[in-house]
């Protein structure tokens, strides 16, 4: 009877574009369970390997419906008159940013080395560019001075540090670890985000056109999460199984992450990410005043 009625009515298709890392997990598992299918969405997770500034792009030529991106990535573009809205928060924990550098470059030690250095990144505007402009404000550089290459996905990264063409880049910190451990790469520090670190953002007509499905995604996303936080044993095997981790660090991830999708985006954070783009000199004062006028709030606050 009412699971016949259930399978007939149209489900409301998303196509959702983010990394294949840990924090993204809970997608499979909403989907496994059937989770999405209870709230009336059909979501197809598109894996995007070069992260925000790349989804940023295919999000604007219509490529993806709504993407999970780091927050001072999308923040910035907004900021910039990007036509992009948050639609909500999904983790709400902090990520820590890994320094690493060339494995057989003896010139970097610490990351006080990096001073007048120059960073691979992905691209510009992406969480590996803007984390180390963020990185030079917290150490007292001017980040106006940091270099900057873009060499494009996390391998290429990787290489370009060991080919000492670079003297360091920065990626989260789990998913690097394995190439630390294994001597490919070093590390050399790390910085953790002053704000929750992922959101999610949709184009801004659809956000209000297409406002009752997205609430039905995060919804999804939010029973998908508590499932994921109640179950720590399995989650831990889980997450060292898919994502090649090493059990003790998908556990010692588990233990600190806090995945909280909600259609309600902190306003502290957003502040605060813009204060630190303005520090770093991605935006400007008249780009984050603007950002916080009134009729600019709303890209901001969510759903």
């Amino acid at each position: 009877g009412v699971d016949k009625m259930a399978e007939s009515a149209e489900l409301e298709s998303i196509r959702v574009g983010g990394v294949p890392e840990h924090f993204n997990y809970i997608f499979q598992l909403a989907e496994e369970k059937g989770i999405f299918k209870k709230f009336g969405v059909k979501v197809e997770f598109i894996i995007q390997k070069c992260g925000t500034g790349a989804m940023i792009s295919s999000l604007k030529k219509g490529e993806q419906d709504v993407i999970v991106a780091l927050t001072e990535g999308l923040v910035a573009d907004i900021a910039k008159g990007g036509p992009i809205k948050l639609i909500g928060q999904y983790v709400q924990s902090s990520l820590c940013w890994a320094i690493s550098a060339g494995i057989n470059n003896n010139d970097i030690k610490t990351v006080s080395d990096l001073k007048d250095g120059t960073f691979a990144i992905s691209r510009n505007g992406s969480g590996s560019h803007l984390m180390a402009t963020v990185l030079a404000s917290q150490k007292g550089w001017d980040p106006t001075k940091l270099k900057f290459k873009i060499v494009g996905a996390f391998k290429k990264l990787r290489d370009s540090v060991n080919a000492k063409e670079t003297d360091a880049f920065m990626w989260e910190t789990f998913t690097t670890k394995p190439f630390h451990d294994s001597k490919e790469i070093k590390r050399v520090g790390e910085i953790y985000t002053p704000w929750p670190c992922f959101m999610l953002a949709a184009r801004d007509e659809d956000a209000k056109k297409r406002a009752p499905a997205y609430q039905n995604l995060i919804k999804a996303l939010s029973e998908a999460a508590t499932l994921f936080h109640s179950d720590s044993k399995e989650m831990v095997k889980r997450i060292s199984k898919i994502y090649s981790l090493k059990v003790e660090d998908a556990k010692e991830w588990y233990s600190k992450v806090k995945i909280n999708p909600t259609s309600k985006v902190p306003m502290d954070a957003v502040k605060k990410a813009l204060t630190s783009l303005q520090t770093s000199k991605v935006l400007t004062e008249k780009q984050v005043e603007s950002a916080l006028s009134k009729q600019m709030l709303q890209a901001f606050t969510g759903l």
